[in-house]
């Protein structure tokens, strides 16, 4: 498909505070099949597990890409395509809610048209850095998050001739930790985002393209609703306040926490939640409203991001044995 898909039917899932788009669906699985991926992926033969550089296990189902960006494709196992069918399930999802025709279904062209997943597990108090999943992808991906909560930070470049919020010169990494264009990143995120467990994120756009992702490196999080003067900034002189960024063509304000600790400490401070109206947990919304904040320690998180290659080696591995290298 030339053009990315809008999404219309999605607007009351919509992220605020953020540019376009981020959506979060709450509860798109059930417990239940939450619970059977999980034990799928931990079933999963140690050969296919991939440990990089901080400790974090990672898995690809679908394919890997060549040196080149070119997807070799591989069969997806039966925990994605049979019972609870998430793959089906994501594209037809997508496919409803968003512009794609009937027409564009049955000729075969999706929103999304899933053709990798990538399994990331994460144990309390790891994370991943600021990054991108990179050009060789369809700008649409959607994580669905089992097991544990975490917070998604999200980042944006910035012009070194208006560096604000600060900015600070560290290399941009891909997925598996390795490091990419080394461009200036922004010290303070513009947003955050919690993904509960069985939650659909998705990402798209401007939000994909021109902006980073990564998740802290903290065994908890406490975090707050928009507008929410916390006890612990409060005591330390500070403020929540917005932060003016450079969204395109939106002027956009995003929750941004500060600290007036000299030392610039503050670790545990909480973090304001973009999403915290969509999360369709009165408990966690209630307390996320007070000023102490919602706290819960991390538990460990499988994240399973559904993405589209743009190329893809036709007939597999086969294909690369003479040096054929045919795409679709």
């Amino acid at each position: 498909m030339a053009d990315l898909p809008r999404f219309p039917l999605l607007d009351k899932q919509r992220v605020p505070h953020l540019p376009p788009a981020g959506y979060y669906v709450a509860d798109f699985i059930t417990e239940e099949e939450e619970a059977l991926l999980l034990r799928k992926i931990d079933e999963t033969p140690q050969p296919k597990w991939k440990t990089v550089g901080t400790g974090r296990r990672l898995q690809y189902w679908g394919g890997t890409l060549s040196k080149k960006n070119v997807l070799v494709p591989e069969p997806m196992p039966d925990f994605l395509t049979a019972f609870p069918e998430i793959i089906q399930r994501i594209d037809a999802f997508l496919d409803i809610a968003s512009d794609v025709t009937d027409k564009d279904v049955q000729e075969g062209k999706h929103a999304l048209g899933i053709n990798q997943v990538l399994v990331n597990e994460y144990k309390p108090g790891q994370g991943i850095a600021p990054h991108e999943d990179g050009p060789a992808f369809r700008p649409l991906v959607a994580t669905l998050s089992l097991g544990s909560h975490t917070v998604l930070d999200l980042h944006h470049y910035v012009s070194p001739t208006t560096p604000s919020p600060p900015m600070v010169a560290t290399a941009s990494l891909d997925p598996e930790g390795e490091e990419g264009g080394g461009k200036a990143i922004a010290a303070v995120p513009l947003g955050h985002v919690l993904l509960l467990p069985r939650s659909l994120f998705v990402l798209s756009g401007n939000l994909y393209q021109s902006h980073l992702h990564g998740i802290a490196e903290r065994d908890k999080d406490t975090c707050v609703a928009p507008g929410v003067v916390t006890e612990a900034v409060a005591g330390a002189g500070g403020e929540v306040k917005a932060a003016e960024v450079d969204a395109g063509a939106e002027g956009l304000s995003v929750a941004e926490i500060t600290d007036a600790d000299a030392d610039g400490g503050g670790s545990a401070r909480p973090v304001v939640v973009a999403n915290a109206a969509l999360l369709a947990r009165p408990d966690i919304e209630s307390a996320l409203a007070n000023a102490e904040g919602w706290t819960r320690e991390r538990g460990t998180r499988a994240s399973l991001t559904f993405r589209r290659a743009e190329r893809v080696l036709k007939g597999g591995a086969f294909s690369m044995i003479g040096g054929r290298m045919q795409r679709a």
